[in-house]
């Protein structure tokens, strides 16, 4: 299962995966984009199917989970990728912008790990992937709600790591620099400038 399929990183992810022979649940709240993807992979030979997800919804993601593990069999990779950006200062913020980023950045994630982590580890196998960002580790002026929830991110990932390993259950955080993905360009953007 990858979240956040429809575009940027997700996609390609999504895409990789399918060229390795992967079987790919191409998830997003984009269902048209999700499709898309789903298609394209299909027409270059590879097994993928999309599926409308609102990875805010922590029912909508143990539902997919479960009943990708009854159609399959198994459940090997859950990749958390779906993610937004809102940019400015904190002092031009209002409550309802870090409500947005921490439900779907933050929330997200952990809807799918708690998720998927329960069930690899009845499994006694699995792999988690969760995206962060190099702003999980480092401080950028004007992105302290996105850097809040991908720091999050690598706290939850890391330490996750260290209990799953004993239980057969790999737990990986990727923080990428910036790409070009979209996500800045569709990004809420108070009182800054994006090209920063």
């Amino acid at each position: 299962i990858v979240t956040g399929a429809a575009s940027g990183i997700g996609r390609a992810v999504s895409e990789a995966l399918a060229e390795k022979g992967a079987q790919v649940i191409v998830s997003d709240i984009n269902t048209n984009g999700a499709n898309q993807v789903a298609d394209r992979i299909q027409s270059c030979g590879g097994k993928a199917r999309a599926s409308h997800l609102d990875v805010t919804s922590e029912e909508d993601i143990r539902r997919r989970i479960e009943q990708t593990a009854t159609e399959h069999g198994r459940l090997d990779y859950m990749f958390n990728n779906a993610g937004i950006a809102i940019q400015g200062e904190v002092r031009d913020m209002e409550k309802e912008h870090w409500v947005r980023i921490i439900d779907i950045n933050l929330m997200g994630v952990l809807h799918g790990t708690i998720a998927a982590y329960a069930l690899m580890v009845e499994q006694g196998f699995g792999h988690i992937v969760n995206t962060a960002s190099e702003l999980g580790l480092i401080p950028i002026p004007t992105n302290c709600l996105y850097a809040t929830t991908k720091h999050a991110i690598v706290g939850l990932s890391t330490s996750l790591r260290a209990e799953g390993a004993a239980l057969g259950v790999k737990v990986s955080v990727i923080c990428p620099g910036f790409v070009q993905t979209g996500l800045y360009e569709a990004a809420t953007i108070r009182k800054a400038d994006n090209e920063e």
